[in-house]
């Protein structure tokens, strides 16, 4: 992980000074892992912090204390310093607005917080805006950039482990906040996905976007439960995906891929049974600076991002569809 031959160090901005920012991090200094903006920027060789913008004067102060960062500034507008990427770490509230503001700004390319906006329309608007500027935008949907999973969407595509079958997964706190991210996974696993029903939604307090079980299926039609949990009980991101050739379980919020193979059953001859399996960690704990490093090569030699404005509105699109659907009961 080294700059392109040649090239000068990329300099970006944060803007938001929170958890995502650099908060995560900063609760664990100790830890190797990178789950932040900030530690990612420090840690890849081809970046350096040039400045972040944060209304709170004195978590300004501290982040910039914390992460060595020689301006700070109150809003967006106040930045007088040149940058060529902009990371979006505002509330999602704030997102569309920080998104509008920065296209026709310096930044070369914008790394933005999913969701997009808080408003579908509002995101399809962004998106299309950022396309017709030639302005790249990438959205945090990490998984897609953890070395593990990746691996796993190669072993996938080249059918290792046999047709798809049907898939189920759990989460929490909201089919927008929360649950797009497993749309957005399991889209980039097994491909596009479309809608087929919505289910009960969990009694979790979330008005704003409630926690919906839902069904979706695959091109060729095979079904994802995707079930929601209350939060106020335990967070939760596991799927158990099926193959005719194994079973694939991401658990620990993905942190974790259990790969069980199919094999002659032990006990019973004749069966086929799944294998005991092996566990290996996804790489997600440094999915933030393999974001940064795919950010780089982007600009710099012009490799795909693997997460865009566009994937991350079809992962908003089908959120938006779902939650429009009735309740359906057995």
């Amino acid at each position: 992980m080294s700059p392109t031959a040649g090239s000068e160090r990329l300099r970006a901005i944060i803007i938001g000074c929170g958890a995502i920012a650099g908060g995560y991090d900063e609760a664990d200094p100790g830890s190797e892992q990178v789950l932040t903006h900030a530690k990612a920027y420090r840690r890849h060789p081809g970046f350096e912090i040039a400045a972040c913008v944060e209304p709170d004067a004195a978590r300004r102060a501290a982040f910039m204390a914390h992460w060595g960062i020689p301006a700070g500034f109150a809003a967006l507008a106040e930045v007088n310093v040149p940058y060529d990427v902009a990371s979006v770490c505002v509330p999602t509230r704030c997102h569309a607005e920080t998104l509008e503001a920065l296209l026709p700004g310096p930044a070369r390319l914008v790394f933005a917080e999913k969701p997009l906006t808080d408003d579908v329309a509002r995101s399809r608007a962004v998106v299309e805006a950022y396309e017709r500027a030639g302005k790249p935008l990438a959205v945090n949907y990490l998984r897609r950039w953890a070395g593990g999973l990746v691996h796993l969407q190669g072993e996938i595509a080249r059918g290792q482990w046999g047709a798809f079958q049907k898939a189920s997964a759990w989460y929490t706190k909201g089919l927008l906040n929360n649950g797009s991210h497993f749309l957005d996974l399991l889209s980039f696993l097994l491909g596009g996905l479309s809608p087929v029903c919505a289910l009960g939604i969990v009694a979790d307090g979330r008005l704003d976007d409630p926690t919906r079980d839902v069904v979706v299926k695959t091109a060729e039609g095979a079904p994802i439960h995707l079930l929601g949990a209350d939060m106020t009980a335990f967070s939760l991101f596991e799927a158990d995906l099926l193959f005719s050739g194994g079973r694939i379980s991401l658990t620990d919020s993905a942190f974790r891929i259990i790969r069980r193979p199919v094999t002659d059953s032990p006990r019973f001859a004749g069966y086929r049974a799944l294998a005991e399996g092996a566990t290996k960690d996804s790489g997600l704990g440094y999915a933030m600076l393999d974001a940064v490093d795919n950010i780089a090569r982007h600009l710099n030699d012009g490799t795909p991002l693997r997460s865009t404005g566009r994937t991350a509105l079809a992962a908003q699109e089908l959120c938006a569809f779902l939650s429009s659907l009735p309740e359906t009961h057995p």
